[in-house]
């Protein structure tokens, strides 16, 4: 990579809150990835003038995340619970980085983005789902 490069990895907010199911040791390498983003910055940038950072994505309805045997119901959770009531899109979260690799980005490093609809400022369920809109 050039001097004065960037680089963005993919963690999820399973590094920080308990996510029932998202187990296996991936939370505790999602905490690892977010530490080392941070360490990261912190020595490449001094070495090499590159940017480090992180895009914690939300629930996002993937091949990938079919493996989780409970994805549906975690979309729901979210539809039900973030701030923005909209299922997350890819293109969200690659526009984000987008951002984050570009110039206009040039000043953040060792940030972990949350592009997650606003769940991770939640500090507990919205109580009456039957009045949201995307409540079943």
């Amino acid at each position: 990579m050039n001097k004065g490069g960037s680089a963005v990895n993919i963690t999820y907010l399973a590094s920080e809150r308990v996510i029932p199911g998202y187990g296996g040791g991936m939370s505790a390498a999602k905490a690892a990835l977010e530490s080392d983003t941070r360490t990261l910055a912190w020595e490449a940038g001094r070495k090499w003038n590159m940017r480090i950072n992180a895009i914690s994505a939300g629930v996002l309805k993937s091949r990938a995340a079919r493996a989780i045997g409970t994805i549906e119901e975690m979309i729901n959770y979210t539809l039900c619970n973030a701030p923005l009531q909209k299922e997350l899109q890819a293109e969200e979260i690659g526009n984000s980085a987008s951002f984050l690799l570009s110039d206009k980005a040039s000043g953040i490093t060792g940030t972990i983005l949350y592009v997650d609809n606003g769940i991770h400022v939640m500090g507990m369920a919205v109580e009456g789902f039957s009045h949201l809109p995307h409540s079943k």
